[in-house]
Order: structure tokens, then sequence, then C-alpha cells
């Protein structure tokens, strides 16, 4: 466990104990020291909370080392794949990301794969989702 986690921890479970004792002080005769153990017991719920926020600060801070750690994507093997089937002797860079996008809103535009591979000049009826660009 981290070092904030840890100090919230103690902090807070502080704070709890100084709430039974400040229920226990108003009930009795020295009411008065009721006022101290609640101020008290809030100021440590508030240290605590001051931690946990530090401790989620730390947490980011290393998430964001990591990623900046990480070599940047070469190819888009390697974006799908979660780099597991990909080569250290990969020369494929951006472009292809950029070709292969732009092959597919081609792909997307065009009424059917058919019309697609063809370029236009052939079409298949049977197969076609969008019957309002059939050429």
């Amino acid at each position: 466990m981290a070092p904030h986690r840890r100090t919230a921890l103690v902090l807070r479970a502080g704070a709890w104990a100084l709430l039974g004792a400040t229920a226990a002080a108003a009930t009795s005769p020295y009411w008065p020291a009721a006022i101290g153990t609640a101020y008290t017991g809030a100021f440590l719920a508030w240290c605590g909370r001051r931690e946990t926020a530090l401790a989620r600060r730390e947490r980011v801070q290393a998430q964001r080392a990591e990623l900046l750690a990480r070599p940047a994507p070469c190819c888009l093997l390697w974006q799908m794949s979660d780099s597991g089937d990909h080569g250290a002797d990969c020369h494929l860079g951006p472009e292809l990301v950029t070709d292969i996008a732009r092959g597919w809103a081609a792909l997307d535009a065009a009424c059917c794969l058919r019309a697609w591979e063809t370029r236009g000049t052939a079409h298949d009826e049977s197969t076609c989702a969008r019957k309002e660009r059939a050429a």
C-alpha cells in the first residue's frame, strides 16, 4: 500500500475514534471536551481527504509516466493487437495507417464491395445494402 493511502487510512480511523470520543464526552459531565474532540476529528477527516487526493494524484502521474514510456505505434497491426503481434523489424509507418483509413472511407462510400473492387464498373444488385446509390 502506498504511503499516502496508508496515512489517509490512519487519519480516517483516528477521525472515527474521535467521533466516538465526542459522543461519549457529550453525554458525560465533561461535555465541553466534546467541542475539542469534534474539531480534532473533523480536522483529521479533512487531512485524510487531502492524503487520499495526494494518493490519487500520484497514481495518475504514475499512469501518465507509464503511457509516455510506451513506444509509439508504428503500424495498424501494432494498434489492433495491443502490440502483441508486432515484430521488431516493422517498417510500416503512419502512412500505412492513413492509407488504410482512406481505403475504409472509400469502401464505405461505395455502394457495395463489388462496386468498390471494380471502381464502379461492376455492381452486385443482390448484396448491395445501399440501393439508393446503385449505379
